[in-house]
């Protein structure tokens, strides 16, 4: 497809893709079908001698979608979940799905504390170790939330919300780990400033504490991370796709606000 014969209809496209509620993905190619018809059409119509503005019309008066059969486009392809969920409405739907997102949350934790106590990491934790815990359990849960939002929902609206959240709580779950290590050491120190003698049991249990308060914090920003890495990459690349086949530039190429100024001056 050149980049000429896109142009005319690039108005089009955009207002088309403004009218279609459905994942990015289905988006696109339906999308990039559409602008290869128009663009077919137009070369067939200038090739019959017509002029290229003309051309450009009756491609678009013959090929574009009216409202009517862009609502049809989005029941066509709805999610299995949307076409389930349907007859419910958003209210209770959105409750349903919160107090799944806390039910998660729950499991998740129960999880996490049942596989410590299975290997005996109880035994005489940190006392930052369930706050640690409850971060991982909710960070787990964001990311289950969202990956249900992409790809079982299939709400494209906003896609981005939510990740840099992701981010941030994963950040959190590290530095509640570190922070309890480094409190527990300043708590041991201010320990065994007062009875010496007591370093050589405190200072072993410190050591097994603070181990298992940062591996299991590292473990679960680590994997909080990976979930967020996975789905901003995604969401990076089904934009990229969204906005080349519709012509627009990518963020990073639009001048900023300090060139205009540089320019002007």
């Amino acid at each position: 497809m050149s980049a000429r014969s896109l142009d005319p209809h690039r108005e089009v496209l955009r207002e088309v893709g403004q009218g279609l509620a459905l994942p990015l993905p289905h988006r696109v190619r339906i999308l990039r079908e559409l602008s290869y018809d128009l663009e077919s059409l137009t070369d067939l119509l200038v090739g019959q001698g017509i002029s290229a503005e003309e051309a450009h019309r009756r491609a678009a008066e013959a090929l574009v979608p009216d409202r009517a059969a862009l609502d049809q486009l989005g029941r066509l392809h709805e999610s299995w979940y949307r076409r389930r969920t349907r007859a419910v409405t958003p209210d209770r739907l959105r409750l349903v799905e919160r107090g799944a997102l806390a039910l998660a949350t729950a499991t998740v934790l129960a999880v996490e504390g049942l596989a410590l106590r299975r290997v005996n990491l109880f035994g005489d934790p940190s006392p930052f170790l369930v706050p640690v815990l409850v971060a991982g359990a909710v960070l787990s849960a964001l990311v289950l939330g969202k990956a249900f939002e992409l790809f079982i929902k299939g709400d494209h609206a906003r896609p981005r919300t939510g990740l840099t959240t992701i981010l941030a709580v994963a950040g959190a779950t590290l530095a509640l780990g570190v922070g309890g290590t480094v409190f527990d050491l300043y708590h041991l120190a201010g320990t065994l400033e007062r009875t010496p003698a007591l370093a050589g049991v405190l200072t072993p249990l410190w050591l097994g504490r603070s181990a298992v308060l940062m591996v299991v914090a590292l473990i679960l920003s680590m994997a909080g991370a990976l979930g967020w890495f996975v789905l901003s990459h995604w969401v990076s690349l089904a934009e990229g796709a969204h906005r080349e086949v519709l012509g627009l530039p990518h963020p990073s190429r639009l001048p900023r606000r300090s060139d205009h100024v540089e320019a002007v001056e």
